[in-house]
């Protein structure tokens, strides 16, 4: 078995247990983590969607409350029971299209996107330059990715990192960015780096806000 397959089923198994209590324990995290791409999303229509590590479909009913201009919304999500709470959120003003797969093997043909967004969703994904390739090959021209995690230059998210990876083995949490990382990994694949931001939200988090277009 691969370390990727490996990571994929702890990862899966994880939030399989947690998608019941997942809203209601991590409300404010949720609320002021998504409010980082408010910003991003602002002046522009976002049309075709694409949410990676979508989870239960948090950014469904903000991106109707924002009043974001919306075609479709495709949530992309590991845990099957994440992804049933997430089938709640309906009747947003816009087709909502949930689908079990890694991030790493996106199953969409290229070209089908004008936004990816992606929330707290990076540290878990064991090859990221895989992932962010495949964001690449599914967005059209000029197709935006924004990109919000946890933001390695604070200390204390370096002491959450290492204590998540000891307690984890790298088996679920893999590993979290720094803002210079991040935006060497979107270069990678092929991404301009627009802005590339860290905002503290309460302590331990300080999150990087990253708008990059293909």
């Amino acid at each position: 078995m691969s370390r990727s397959t490996g990571t994929s089923r702890h990862v899966r198994r994880e939030y399989d247990s947690e998608a019941g209590r997942y809203d209601r324990r991590w409300e404010r995290y949720t609320r002021e983590s998504l409010a980082l791409l408010r910003p991003l999303l602002d002046g522009r229509p976002a049309g075709e969607v694409l949410d990676l590590g979508c989870g239960t479909g948090a950014l469904v009913p903000k991106l109707s409350g924002w009043g974001v201009p919306v075609r479709s919304y495709t949530g992309v999500d590991l845990s099957p029971e994440m992804l049933r709470v997430a089938a709640r959120r309906r009747g947003v003003g816009f087709p909502v299209r949930l689908v079990a797969a890694e991030a790493e093997e996106l199953p969409f043909r290229a070209e089908s996107f004008d936004t990816v967004a992606t929330a707290s969703s990076l540290h878990f994904w064991t090859d990221p330059r895989a992932a962010l390739r495949g964001a690449a090959r599914v967005l059209r021209p000029g197709g935006r990715i924004l990109l919000v995690d946890w933001a390695r230059d604070a200390l204390p998210v370096r002491v959450l990192d290492l204590a998540l990876r000891a307690a984890t083995r790298g088996r679920s949490h893999h590993r979290v960015y720094t803002v210079r990382e991040v935006r060497a990994l979107l270069e990678d694949a092929g991404f301009g780096v627009r802005t590339a931001e860290r905002e503290r939200i309460g302590w331990p988090w300080t999150l990087l806000a990253v708008e990059a277009e293909r």
